[in-house]
């Protein structure tokens, strides 16, 4: 179990596939006919916004050269396969060109070390495609701590939707008359060797309004799954229910329960093999789960336990055998400061490595259990970039595993000993996918509206000639961050060819804590808007680029945030990229998952909060060209089997802008891949260019 496993990553913003009954299209919305996914009308405009935009693309002559430079690096055989372990294995998803659906495969050890391991193949994804003729892909998966057994979780052309079957890792086969369920939006982990707990879809009363599981079951291997006791649920209005269970081998199987009230607000209960779930006492706003004989807990806010003040961004671990008594001691595994950020915590024998983030430095601590609390001693980590912990088998030693980047630093995985430090045991180094020479990584401040000083990070020519093609990337929202991980794609596609790339670091993400991203939340999210025209503006006073020379690209939020810029400071920006964006934010409760994003952005049922939202939805907030206002050249690019962010906010947005008068809009909706986009490489590398393409196009010779 880590800080956030890839099923935590996917669980955050998870759609229904469906509009949800009882909530019918606005009748006023001229575009609403854009909202029917699969209509044929709807299809049609589909296909000739996609053809006018490949039409563009085409101009530049680079354009299928960046697609098969993407795609090679994607498909690189030289490429470090980062791995991950379970018990005796390290295990891989592996994806290529030559595979698009992905192999699932193992090793140990001893064979990683070598420069070229052998794998152990446990499910090839492009036979199962071709026996079942659709698109399969592998979203995540369950080892089972003896890693005799796995659950796979199998995704249609990337969507979030999954079926769930449980493979045997000995034969590389699927158990006959094993754990299994059709597709859904579900959730499951095991709870012993014969038994799982699970929440999926069982008919129209076993979803949220957002359409998530909300009926959590205790199901054992051979009985009926419509009979297996219910041992959690929550109301239609919540969000979902989940569990964790406890990972490691020859341990009592204990599982942490979460019913997710709102998207930041859970209540927790401890569910052992016999008796019901024991209520936990913990912060409703913090993250926890469970750690071989410890429970830990990481804040959102304050907290007092026991007598003891605890500071927000803290993390404590609380002893099992004590979790369920609200006087029991909660021991500090890292203090929680002022601009400093969580990024993992994980065990070895001893006690914790922590990787975190010290004002965007990163670090690296082994917390050593000493019998009465922890005792820490600094690891050695990168000097920039980002440096991310991962456990290796915590019952034999003290070593970890270590993965660190920088922008223009490809990535190292490397096993370590935190009582040798400094000396890898192991290390694999991804080789560099485009050529950095004469480029400088910088960091700098814009001074925001109200004053507050926004950090950005620029990569660029370290002597460039003038003002240069700029791309500023940004998020902002949900308290995730932007990190300074290394741009492959961008710097195949953009940086080699002579342009800027910023990554901002504006509030509402969780740079520096819960204080940064409650500070453009709900009523105050033009703050986080603020912020990022502070950073374009202070990229033209320090000539980095021009506004003509100026594009914005986000995606999810991060598109809702360009849109919503764009509309507001169309002068500033010289060309848009918005991806899979929200932008109906009068309507987005409608569409999908909207309701489970209500605590983010707010809700447009409640008078004052619509009224937020109508100051600031690019949708609605639109101006005809006919009254003075000139957008730049903007490209919205959806997703049709997006099942998270339905793919009409993309859609309408570009029939709006263009019924408006603003024919620079562009639209491309990719048929497959769903809201990450990468579930093939090939849509990944067709995407990639086309974004920079776009940017190119429009800025390089402004």
């Amino acid at each position: 179990m880590t800080f956030l496993r890839r099923r935590d990553l996917l669980l955050w913003p998870l759609a229904a596939g469906l509009p949800l009954p009882g909530r019918a299209a606005d009748a006023a919305d001229a575009n609403a006919w854009l909202e029917s996914v699969q209509s044929p009308d709807a299809l049609a405009w589909v296909r000739q916004r996609n053809a006018e935009t490949l039409a563009l693309l085409a101009r530049d002559p680079d354009f299928e050269q960046r697609q098969r430079d993407t795609l090679a690096a994607l498909s690189s055989p030289a490429d470090v396969p980062f791995v991950r372990r379970h018990g005796k294995y390290l295990y891989n998803d592996y994806r290529s060109a030559r595979r698009p659906n992905g192999i699932f495969r193992r090793t140990t050890v001893e064979e990683y070390a070598k420069p070229r391991p052998s794998w152990d193949t446990l499910l090839d994804l492009d036979v199962l495609a071709r026996e079942e003729m659709r698109s399969i892909n592998l979203a995540w998966t369950e080892v089972r701590p003896d890693s005799e057994r796995a659950l796979v979780f199998l995704s249609a052309a990337g969507e979030d939707k999954t079926e769930m079957r449980e493979l045997d890792l000995r034969s590389g086969s699927f158990v006959p008359g094993g754990f299994r369920t059709p597709t859904a939006k579900q959730n499951a982990t095991w709870f012993g060797p014969d038994e799982l707990l699970i929440a999926t879809y069982t008919g129209p009363d076993s979803v949220t309004d957002s359409g998530y599981a909300r009926v959590l079951r205790r199901w054992k291997r051979g009985t009926d799954f419509l009979a297996a006791p219910e041992v959690l649920r929550c109301e239609r209005q919540h969000v979902h229910v989940y569990a964790n269970s406890r990972p490691g081998e020859g341990v009592e199987p204990l599982a942490l329960l979460n019913r997710r009230v709102r998207f930041f607000e859970t209540e927790f209960f401890l569910l052992r093999p016999e008796g019901a779930p024991e209520p936990l006492d913990l912060p409703r706003d913090a993250s926890a789960w469970l750690e071989a004989e410890w429970l830990v807990v990481w804040l959102r806010g304050p907290w007092e336990r026991a007598g003891l003040r605890h500071p927000s961004g803290s993390v404590l671990a609380i002893p099992l055998a004590h979790a369920t008594d609200p006087q029991a001691k909660a021991h500090v595994a890292l203090e929680g400061r002022d601009r400093r950020r969580l990024l993992r915590i994980e065990p070895v024998r001893d006690g914790f490595v922590v990787a975190f983030m010290d004002n965007l430095v990163p670090q690296l601590v082994f917390q050593r259990w000493t019998g009465e609390g922890f005792e820490a001693k600094r690891l050695p980590a990168p000097a920039s970039g980002q440096a991310m912990a991962w456990e290796d088998r915590p019952k034999e030693g003290n070593r970890y595993w270590l993965v660190s980047e920088g922008p223009v630093t490809p990535k190292v995985q490397a096993l370590f000993d935190a009582d040798r430090p400094g000396e890898a045991l192991i290390e694999k180094k991804q080789p560099p996918s485009f050529d950095a020479t004469g480029l400088a990584v910088q960091k700098f401040e814009a001074r925001s509206a109200d004053g507050t000083p926004i950090p950005y990070t620029l990569i660029a020519p370290a002597q460039p000639a003038g003002p240069l093609p700029t791309v500023l990337y940004g998020y902002g929202g949900f308290g995730y961050t932007v990190d300074e991980d290394y741009q492959r794609l961008p710097g195949i596609n953009w940086l080699r060819y002579g342009g800027a790339l910023v990554l901002s670091h504006i509030r509402g993400g969780g740079e520096f804590g819960d204080a940064w991203y409650q500070a453009a939340k709900g009523a105050a999210r033009q703050t986080g808007f603020n912020d990022f025209i502070a950073i374009a503006e202070d990229l033209v006073r320090r000539g980095v680029t021009t506004p003509r020379q100026l594009g914005i690209y986000g995606a999810s939020n991060g598109g809702a945030l360009v849109a919503a810029v764009m509309v507001q400071r169309p002068g500033l920006f010289g060309a848009v990229v918005s991806r899979v964006p929200l932008t109906d934010m009068l309507g987005f409760t409608r569409l999908f998952a909207g309701p489970s994003w209500t605590e983010e952005y707010g809700d447009p049922d409640l008078p004052a909060q619509r009224a937020v939202l109508a100051r600031w939805s690019p949708y609605q907030n639109a101006k005809a060209a006919a009254a003075g206002t000139h957008y730049p050249p903007v490209l919205f690019i959806g997703n049709r089997n997006d099942d998270r962010v339905h793919p009409s906010h993309a859609r309408k947005m570009v029939a709006q802008l263009r019924a408006l008068g603003h024919e620079r809009s562009w639209l491309y909706e990719e048929a497959s891949g769903g809201h990450l986009g990468r579930s093939d490489p090939r849509i990944h590398a067709l995407r990639e260019a086309m974004v920079y393409t776009f940017m190119r196009l429009q800025l390089a010779n402004a």
